[in-house]
């Protein structure tokens, strides 16, 4: 009666599309309220979700799922003893609500089509306040990235920071693949596209963060150029590329003069100085040195509580998602979020063999790497990754006119 009397499509539409603007939104992510709604809105879906799949099965990807889900709650709730420092945790729960539901999505994403450029206009019109802000101040790039209410003022103007522009980078290779695709199939989504990266290019000009401008032009270059089905030799590759960048920094000068001279005054131009400095005196800068305390004490961790965590007794360390969940969940919790987190390309790189598919999928996973290793968990990741991500792979597998396995 339930599935005669409603559109499943249409619910599941008006659920996501919440839950993207309050991805994307500055503004709405500070408020506990507007959590609370974008977790009921998650939850909604995944009682649609359960509905129709019928019977449901769980394998070991949902059993480990929702063994994460309850250690995020009770990890939190000890260190805290506080139900709103659970709601602020949020990603992370709704990461599960996600991929528990994405597992089982396939040949059904054609109802939520459509979303995609909606998104992409969202997320222009945040990206142009922000840079429009960062014309007049660069200096509140720095600012944004920091987690406190002293950047309310700007978020409140719909100017966003780290929460903004590290989704953005993590799909990057998929919505410039998404574009391409578009110019023979729709030229609108292609325009709206085009304004997208206008803007998304200024804002990672003009915030100068290091690891987003590194990460994008990384996954752009693998989109275009590398063709191999395997990922690891991409991802070999970006590390071996940013070693090198870091080398030609400390013992190219013509190389690192170019570099403070274009991005004068940004965060880039810090961390060089910073960097050149840590090399010629041996004592690190502000950055720099947060970046190695905050990655040597989650290693401490793991090392100290490798199966449980380090759970209520001493947090993570930061500035590595990766490493901070495996420090404070244990082993199995890193491992749990890792296939959450690179669920969705290394499962759409296995269903076809269509190349381009492939090369976008390589490196967005690639990306994902190399943001989630050298960067912090974001809520906003979630929906990006767990729901814009396959819905721009779809597009691309339609109008590439692959075929699934």
């Amino acid at each position: 009666m339930l599935k005669d009397g409603f559109s499943f499509g249409f619910i599941q539409k008006i659920a996501v599309l919440y839950l993207i603007v309050w991805t994307v939104s500055p503004p709405l992510q500070i408020d506990l309220i507007y959590r609370l709604i974008a977790l009921a809105c998650a939850v909604l879906w995944a009682a649609l979700w359960f509905v129709r799949e019928s019977p449901v099965t769980l394998g070991k990807e949902q059993i480990f799922a929702v063994f994460f889900l309850i250690a995020v709650m009770i990890v939190v709730y000890l260190e805290k003893y506080d139900f709103e420092a659970l709601i602020k945790q949020i990603a992370l729960i709704m990461l599960v609500i996600c991929f528990m539901m994405t597992y089982f999505y396939d040949d059904k994403w054609d109802e939520l089509a459509g979303i995609v450029p909606i998104v992409l206009i969202l997320l222009t019109v945040f990206n142009y306040n922000t840079v429009n802000i960062l014309i007049q101040d660069h200096t509140v790039a720095r600012l944004l990235v920091r987690d406190d209410e002293t950047t309310y003022q700007f978020l409140r103007q719909g100017i966003g920071g780290y929460s903004l522009i590290y989704p953005q980078v993590c799909v990057s290779p998929l919505i410039v693949a998404w574009i391409i695709k578009s110019f023979k199939n729709n030229k609108l989504y292609f325009a709206i596209g085009a304004v997208w990266i206008y803007f998304f290019v200024r804002f990672l000009e003009l915030a100068g963060y290091s690891i987003a401008l590194f990460a994008s032009s990384i996954g752009l270059i693998l989109l275009l150029f590398y063709r191999g089905k395997n990922a690891v030799p991409a991802f070999v590759i970006t590390v071996l590329a940013f070693i090198g960048i870091m080398a030609a920094i400390l013992y190219v000068p013509s190389f690192r003069n170019w570099i403070l001279v274009n991005f004068d005054g940004t965060a880039v131009a810090r961390k060089v100085n910073d960097l050149v400095s840590t090399s010629d005196t041996g004592v690190t800068g502000d950055s720099i040195q947060v970046r190695i305390q905050a990655y040597s004490y989650s290693l401490s961790n793991i090392f100290k509580y490798p199966l449980i965590g380090s759970l209520w007794r001493e947090s993570g360390g930061g500035h590595s998602a990766l490493l901070d969940i495996t420090s404070k969940y244990g082993i199995l919790g890193g491992y749990a979020f890792a296939m959450m987190f690179y669920h969705i390309p290394l499962h759409y790189k296995h269903i076809t063999n269509d190349k381009f598919v492939i090369a976008a999928a390589n490196a967005t996973l690639v990306t994902y790497l190399f943001v989630s290793i050298l960067d912090s968990f974001n809520y906003s990741f979630t929906l990006m990754i767990m729901v814009v991500a396959p819905l721009l792979l779809e597009d691309i597998i339609k109008w590439t006119g692959a075929e699934k396995i």
